[in-house]
This record gives structure tokens, sequence and C-alpha cells, in this order.
């Protein structure tokens, strides 16, 4: 429904084209034809100008026998000589040119002697020799002179202007008219060629338009030109950034599914419990359960949240400092490490305080921020946390958190950064997701993650980085 609103100009490529080289031709004729009329007309001055002087000396010698009979004083003078009649020539144009061509003879006292039925009664030139021009009655004659020093006279030969510009206007006429009659089919065969130049256009459009919503695959198309590349590759990687992120809000709601439902059933038993209590002692002990739980589900929903964010497209990397960036975790995670009455440790000499990686600052902190956490988790009270930074080359760096809590059996090191993996089931209350997230992060800076048996007694995890490689997925 239009709504009375005026609908706005939509730009057509191929119509742009159209309109465009189809001016650019119109241009091009007219040019063409406005060049060709000056060559003309400049080739044409030069071919008539030498064809009046040849004429003109031809007329001389023709009528200098008639002048030496001529009785100059006669009061019959100027003897007029007439063309051939229109009715012996054998076009209209030979008696047209004929007209516009004439001649007058003046001896030396200005008398007009000779003259021909098409000349004009005004004198075509001074006594000067050679070529001039002169405009009789808004006509143009281009005029050759000669003089008879035998029989002192004087020989004006004269072609119209009019004569000249028709054989230019003939000659470029006839150059642009073939332009003229191949314009037609030189539209149609463009007409055609820009349709098939644009196909890949319109067969882009089709393949969207018939395209499943769900469907986010890549688009490949029978013939690419070099043009739509860009296109149809920034199409492509549209489709693969949306793919990326419905399948990381997939897996969100479904690991939130998966992972809620039995802590939101524990919190829903102990709240009943405290409700039903008999004894404060009761209902103290199921708060405190309930507090426990709530605070799983809540470190849970963050593990969840941070996990989702995890894209290449929303993770800025800079250049860093790893010593600053480690002291700042681990002051960060002093109050709940001290709640447990546990040491925590930064070992790192001095030449690895001035180490610089290229990195993503947010995702390390999660990253160290995890495996001191994980390590927290699984020591018993007072026990011993260590996080060791090391140059092991000059293109990696190393960050090695150990524990002194139960270890992990070797056997299990392949499967302990799955997600939902937990070694110790009684203890700790992560979900299984820290040491995923952690695994994520290292893939996402190109590093590798490994596992070993710590000095401490517990689990040691060697996170291995590149300096200067940009991270991405």
């Amino acid at each position: 429904m239009n709504n009375g609103v005026k609908p706005k100009f939509q730009l057509s490529i191929s119509r742009f084209l159209l309109i465009g080289v189809l001016s650019f031709t119109v241009i091009y004729f007219v040019a063409i034809y406005t060049l060709s009329q000056r060559q003309a007309i400049h080739e044409i001055e030069e071919l008539f100008d030498a064809q009046l002087a040849h004429s003109s000396y031809i007329l001389m010698n023709l009528l200098s026998e008639s002048v030496s009979t001529i009785d100059q004083n006669n009061p019959h003078l100027p003897i007029v000589y007439f063309g051939v009649g229109e009715e012996s020539l054998q076009s209209a144009n030979a008696f047209f040119y004929q007209k516009k061509v004439a001649y007058q003879i003046y001896n030396d006292k200005d008398k007009l002697l000779i003259v021909s039925g098409s000349a004009p009664d005004a004198r075509f030139a001074n006594k000067t020799l050679g070529y001039s021009s002169i405009d009789i009655d808004g006509e143009t004659w281009r005029v050759f002179s000669l003089y008879d020093d035998d029989w002192k006279f004087w020989l004006h030969v004269a072609e119209s202007a009019v004569i000249r510009e028709e054989m230019a206007n003939e000659i470029a006429t006839q150059t642009l008219w073939p332009g003229i009659a191949l314009l037609p089919f030189s539209l149609i065969l463009l007409t055609l060629i820009i349709r098939f130049a644009l196909r890949p256009i319109k067969q882009l459009a089709q393949k969207i338009q018939i395209r499943d919503p769900k469907n986010l695959s890549e688009i490949k198309l029978t013939h690419t030109p070099k043009e739509m590349e860009p296109v149809l590759q920034a199409l492509n990687t549209l489709f693969e950034r949306l793919n990326d992120a419905i399948t990381r809000e997939k897996r969100l709601t479904a690991d939130a599914a998966h992972e809620l439902r039995t802590p939101l059933s524990v919190i829903m038993i102990h709240a009943q419990n405290a409700i039903a209590a008999k004894s404060d002692e009761e209902r103290d002990n199921s708060l405190r359960e309930l507090e426990v739980g709530v605070k799983r589900v809540s470190r849970l929903l963050d593990q969840l949240l941070t996990l989702s964010k995890v894209s290449p497209e929303t993770i800025p990397v800079t250049d860093l400092s790893i010593y600053p960036l480690c002291q700042e975790i681990m002051a960060q995670m002093a109050l709940p490490i001290l709640e447990k009455n546990q040491e925590c440790e930064l070992v790192c000499s001095e030449t690895a305080k001035h180490i610089q990686m290229i990195g993503s600052e947010f995702l390390l902190e999660i990253l160290l921020r995890n495996l001191i956490d994980n390590a927290r988790e699984y020591s018993p009270e007072n026990g011993f946390i260590r996080l060791t930074i090391l140059e092991e080359t000059k293109e990696s760096i190393a960050l090695i958190v150990e524990d002194s809590g139960p270890g992990v059996a070797p056997e299990h090191y392949q499967r302990i950064s799955d997600r939902f993996y937990r070694e110790h089931q009684s203890q700790g209350k992560g979900a299984g997701l820290g040491l995923f997230l952690v695994k994520n992060i290292v893939e996402f800076h190109k590093g590798e993650l490994s596992f070993n048996r710590s000095q401490l007694g517990g689990l040691a995890v060697k996170v291995r980085l590149p300096k200067n490689k940009e991270a991405s997925l």
C-alpha cells in the first residue's frame, strides 16, 4: 500500500550502463560528425581552390580571343553567356551547381565586357591577382583573379561557398549515416552484453531468495566475475559468522538447560528443607547449603556467558605485558585463597618480567582466573598454589599453574578439558567448564595446552602461547 508516499528512485545498473553507453555513443557520433565536417571543409577548400584556379586559366585561354574581337565602346556590353539549360543536364544537382559558378571580365577602365548568366551585378574583386572572398547580397563567393597583359583585361572566376558547405555536409553525413544505421543493432547487442555481464548478480539474488533461512552454508556461483568475488566472499563470511553466533547461542542454551537442571533442583530441595525445618540448627544448615547451591549456579552462569563471548569478531587483540597481568589476577584471587588458608606464589625471572605478547587481555584474564580458581577448588585447606612465567623460546612463553590437590590420573589428561567433565565429582563446586573454557582461549591464541604431575603433588597445567602471532579462530 502506497499511503501517498512517493517511492524513492532505485538505481538500476543495467539501465545506468545502457543510458551511459548510449549517451557516450551519441556524443561520440556528434563529435565525429563535427570533426568530419571541419576536416571535409578544409580538404574541400583546398581542392576547390585548386580547381577554381585551373578553371580560371582555361577560361582565360578560351575567352582571350573573344575579348580581342569585342568593340569595348559598344553600348550593348556586357556580353552575357548563359550556361547549358536544365533540360540538357542529367540531374537537377548539376544545374544547381552551374548557377553557383560565375565569371566576370573587366577592362582596365573597369568596364564589364563579358559576364556569365549566373554572376551577380556587383564586381567579384578589385584589381588584385589570386584568391579573395567577397559577400554579395548575403552570399559568400570565393574568387580567383587573373590579368591578361596582351588584351588588358581582368578575369574574375567565382564559386559560391554554398557548394563547398553542402559538399562538406554531404561528406560528413555520409560518414555519420553508417553509424546511425548500426545504432539500433548496437543497442540490442549492448543490452544483451549487459544482461549477460549482470547475470551473476541475478543468479546470486535468486540463490539468496530461494535459500532456506536456516541454511547458512557457503554460496557458490557457476561463474563468479572478478568484481563480484569480494561481495560473495563478504557474504559467505557473514553467513559463517552468523552460523558461529547461532551455534554459540544454541550451545549456551543447551549447556544452561543441561547444567542448571540439577543445581536448581538441589536449591529447591534446600529451600523446602529450610521452610520445613523444625529447629534453628536444621534451618541454618539448609540455608548454608542453599547459599552454596546459589553460588555454584552463579559461577556456572558466569562461565557459560564467558564461553559464549569467545569469538574473534568481538575480542580485540593488543600488545600487552604478561607479568603485570599475572600480578593483577593473583591480587584479585587473594581473598578466596585466604579463605581456605592457602598460599599462592608467583614465580618469574627478571628477564621474564619484561615479556611482551600479542593477545586478548580480557581472555587471558579469564584463563588465569579459571586456572587459579580451579587450583584453589581442588587444593585442600592450607594447600599451596604456584603460578610460573617462563620464556621458553624467542617466539613463545609458558604459563604453568600448579596445585597441591589430589591431581589427575595421566590416562585422563585428554578428557579433563572436555565440556562438563569432572575428574573428582565429589570435590569442588565447578561444573566442568573451567578447563574447557581455558582450552578455547588457548586455541584462540593459537597456543598449546598440556597437563602433567605437579611437584606440589597435584595437577600442573601448562599453557604455551606465541608472542607475536595474531590471535584468531
